[in-house]
């Protein structure tokens, strides 16, 4: 149903703003790129508001605010995290639990469905949705 009505979208913006299909796809997923409040930004630089989250639950968080997708060296300035192998250890395993798909050839990195289900279990169960 969501691919539906996501593609119905990019349609409608594609035929009433003139722009080919590639660009239409970048708005709609603009528009439905989950917002968890959070997450910080102001366009170019991200940020966990609650840095005492294990930095599992940071990039999880900030791979699913982030649409289609991000690299490796973005979450890592983004964490400003500083051990590069543990940073690439923990982002690999949550390739490895199918939270996210890391493709190693490209460093970038995107949420899969099974990601977003414990985006949702951990902004519940921290409460994450009542910061502001």
């Amino acid at each position: 149903m969501l691919a539906m009505c996501n593609w119905v979208m990019c349609e409608l913006v594609r035929v009433y703003h003139n722009l080919p299909t590639t660009d239409a796809q970048k708005v709609v997923d603009s528009l439905a790129e989950m917002r968890i409040p959070v997450i910080w930004s102001d366009g170019n630089v991200k940020r966990v508001l609650q840095p005492t989250l294990k930095l599992p639950q940071q990039l999880l968080l900030l791979i699913a605010t982030a649409v289609p997708d991000l690299s490796a060296q973005e979450l890592m300035d983004w964490t400003e995290y500083k051990d590069k192998r543990h940073f690439m250890k923990t982002l690999r395993a949550l390739h490895k639990k199918r939270w996210v798909e890391f493709t190693e050839s490209t460093g970038r990195a995107k949420i899969l469905p099974p990601g977003t289900k414990e985006v949702e279990n951990l902004v519940r169960a921290k409460g994450l949705s009542d910061i502001a």
